[in-house]
């Protein structure tokens, strides 16, 4: 097939007229609603379109909406929900998704006055920061879908109150059964992408990173190609997806915007190798490496540091 040359990248998102409710979601595929909505914007598919989605969207047509009403909390998930204020269903999902790697305390450290005057010089509404901070007073980090995911990726806003939504138990099995349902549908060839919102380390804001994906290969492969001088470059392995997740989360917007997907025409993308079964796996470290490295990293650190102590009377400069 030929390749896109477009040199032009445009990125539309799609606006939904209303929210969609779980209940709806049970006699329509999730192809039909997206080529419905991408009609009602506009807009056609073309070959090698790129289509971004949350995975809000994709969880309610898996059935991974849940009212936690009937969510039954173990004993162990009553104990830390008593210790770390949390809702213990809440706590409970996020068992159920994984092993939390990292406890953040995120209300005493946003309590810090100088960064909690930077959170109020950026929020609208400081009332409504002040009560969404009591249900994050404590966020629990989980490693899934190669991404370090708030409270594993449980999301309660944009969900009617008692309800949750959790990511796609396989977002890359989401993704490819939408880019079929979309090629059927339109006869067109195209790229999926499902994403998730996770918070930023060192800044302010969040950003969007992929969690699935299919019919795109996830990753460019340049490691160890010349640059302009000559010399070889380790790096060249350019997350795709991700750089795809984030401008489409900039147009898709978290709160009232109404637009949870977005079209990304022009880029020209290289086609999934395989046939999709290593899912995230292909762009997350191999396991075990994570704490190996981070190990390694804070005993050099500490390493470091020790150095600096006892050659403080060297110049640096």
């Amino acid at each position: 097939m030929k390749k896109n040359v477009s040199t032009v990248l445009n990125v539309y998102p799609i606006k939904f007229k209303k929210p969609l409710l779980p209940e709806e979601t049970e006699s329509i595929e999730i192809g039909e609603v997206i080529v419905e909505n991408l009609n009602i914007n506009g807009l056609e598919i073309e070959n090698r379109d790129i289509l971004v989605i949350t995975s809000k969207i994709a969880s309610l047509f898996e059935k991974r909406t849940f009212k936690l009403s009937t969510v039954n909390p173990s004993m162990k998930a009553r104990f830390f929900a008593k210790i770390f204020k949390k809702d213990p269903r809440e706590m409970q999902l996020i068992f159920n998704e994984g092993k939390p790697l990292i406890v953040i305390p995120f209300k005493k450290i946003v309590k810090n006055k100088k960064l909690w005057s930077r959170l109020l010089e950026l929020s609208i509404n400081h009332k409504g920061t002040e009560e969404a901070l009591e249900i994050s007073r404590f966020v629990f980090i989980v490693n899934n879908h190669a991404a370090f995911l708030d409270d594993a990726g449980i999301d309660f806003s944009n969900a009617r109150d008692g309800y949750v939504t959790m990511i796609p138990e396989n977002p890359c099995k989401t993704a490819k059964k939408i880019r079929e349902s979309v090629e059927k549908l339109t006869g067109k060839n195209v790229a999926v992408v499902i994403t998730d919102t996770v918070s930023l380390l060192g800044r302010m804001g969040s950003q969007d990173v992929a969690v699935g994906y299919s019919g795109i290969d996830p990753i460019t492969r340049k490691s160890g190609s010349a640059d302009i001088f000559g010399k070889y470059h380790l790096g060249g392995n350019d997350c795709v997806i991700d750089s795809l997740a984030g401008i489409s989360g900039m147009m898709m917007g978290q709160t009232n915007e109404m637009s949870p997907m977005t079209l990304i025409r022009g880029y020209d993308y290289a086609d999934e190798k395989g046939n999709n079964e290593r899912c995230m796996e292909l762009i997350a470290y191999p396991k075990g490496t994570s704490f190996r490295s981070g190990f390694l990293s804070v005993v050099t650190t500490i390493w470091y540091h020790f150095l600096n102590v006892i050659t403080f009377w060297m110049p640096s400069r």
